[in-house]
């Protein structure tokens, strides 16, 4: 393993760490540096601030989990030419969340500039819509794949933050009936209104 990644390891296990003990927003890079015996010059060497680091957890922790080696444009790839669907991303991102689930229970709840929820929003954006392309026409604003995303991101962090969370399949299995009982209601209606 490159020397660059034992450092960026080491600070991502501090990390971890800490916010087992406090929230994240009373985590220093001190702190972290302290926790794993680095300096600040090293740190910043690596990372801009401590977001940038909990992002690139989730990025390199992800990518493992789905056996990757980039994630937008391999996604992307692999969901146009339709051998990875969407439902299949929902699930092994509710299964890489399980599977870390205290630590991420927390990263999600950070708010604000920089936070982690906004991270992962604008790394699923372009996957949902690739995936809508040929499903909704979406004006520049890409309002209904915004939608699409908050549901999505939004129906993750409820399943994750309760007290007993489901199996990461029978969760998304649940998202996805409902989905389709809402999609069904919505056709009838329509139906209703034409007669």
């Amino acid at each position: 393993m490159a020397e660059s990644n034992i450092t960026k390891n080491a600070l991502a296990d501090a990390l971890k760490s800490l916010m087992r003990e406090k929230s994240f927003e009373k985590i220093s890079v001190l702190d972290i540096c302290e926790k794993c015996n680095m300096n600040r010059k090293s740190f910043y060497y690596h990372f801009r601030d401590k977001y940038d680091l909990l992002n690139w957890i989730f990025y390199i922790g992800f990518l493992e989990h789905i056996k990757y080696d980039g994630m937008e444009e391999l996604l992307n790839e692999k969901i146009k030419e339709g051998s990875y669907g969407i439902w299949e991303l929902i699930t092994s991102l509710a299964e890489y969340f399980y599977t870390e689930k205290e630590f991420y229970r927390k990263a999600l709840m950070i708010e604000g500039q920089n936070s982690f929820k906004d991270y992962f929003h604008d790394g699923l954006y372009p996957i949902v819509r690739s995936y809508m392309d040929d499903v909704v026409d979406d004006d520049e604003t890409g309002v209904f794949t915004i939608l699409i995303c908050d549901t999505c991101i939004s129906a993750l962090v409820r399943w994750l933050t309760s007290d007993s969370p489901d199996e990461p399949a029978v969760a998304v299995r649940e998202m996805q009936l409902h989905l389709v009982k809402f999609s069904k209601r919505i056709l009838q209606e329509l139906g209703d209104m034409d007669q």
